[in-house]
C-alpha cells in the first residue's frame, strides 16, 4: 500500500496528513482521500459445537507476591564504621535484599551539613549495632558521618 502511494505521489513531498491516508489506506488514486472506511470484521464468536460446563471456571489468578517488608523480614546489621557513606548504604540494600532501603545521615560535627554527594562522607558512627537484627519495616538507620577528609569525633 505505501508504495502505492509513493508512486500517486511521485517525487512530492508528503505532507504528515498524505501520508498517514496512504498508511491507513483512504488514499485514492487520484489524490482524494476517500470518507469511506472499509468495515472492520466482527469478534469471531466461540464455536458452540463444544459442550458448556455449568461448573464455574477455576481461577487462575494468584495473589500479588508480598514483598519483604509487608513480612516483617530481618537481616543482621553490618558493621558500616570507617566505610565511605555510600558504600555503607550499598551493603545495607545487599543485605537487606531491598535496592530501596532508605538510610538516614547527619554531619557527626554538629555543624548541620548536608551529605549532598555520599561518596564524600565517612561514616563515624551507626545508630544500630554491628550483629544486631534489625526488621526492616521497623527501623531507621542513621549514620553520623563527616567530610572524607575529616576526623571523627
Amino acid at each position: 500500500m505505501v508504495s502505492r502511494c509513493l508512486r500517486v505521489f511521485g517525487g512530492l513531498t508528503l505532507g504528515l496528513g498524505l501520508l498517514v491516508g496512504c498508511a491507513s489506506g483512504a488514499v485514492r488514486e487520484s489524490g482524494t482521500t476517500s470518507s469511506s472506511v472499509p468495515p472492520t470484521q466482527p469478534p469471531t464468536q466461540p464455536s458452540t459445537d463444544a459442550p458448556q460446563s455449568s461448573a464455574p471456571a477455576a481461577s487462575t489468578s494468584t495473589a500479588p507476591p508480598t514483598t519483604s517488608a509487608e513480612t516483617g523480614a530481618t537481616f543482621t546489621m553490618p558493621n558500616e564504621i570507617g566505610k565511605v557513606l555510600q558504600d555503607a548504604q550499598d551493603d545495607i540494600q545487599r543485605v537487606s535484599h531491598d535496592p530501596v532501603f532508605y538510610t538516614s545521615s547527619k554531619d557527626a560535627t554538629g555543624r548541620g551539613r548536608h551529605q549532598i554527594l555520599d561518596r564524600d562522607w565517612k561514616v563515624c558512627a551507626q545508630n544500630v549495632a554491628a550483629g544486631q537484627r534489625v526488621e526492616r519495616s521497623r527501623v531507621l538507620i542513621t549514620f553520623s558521618v563527616v567530610k572524607l577528609a575529616e576526623s571523627c569525633p
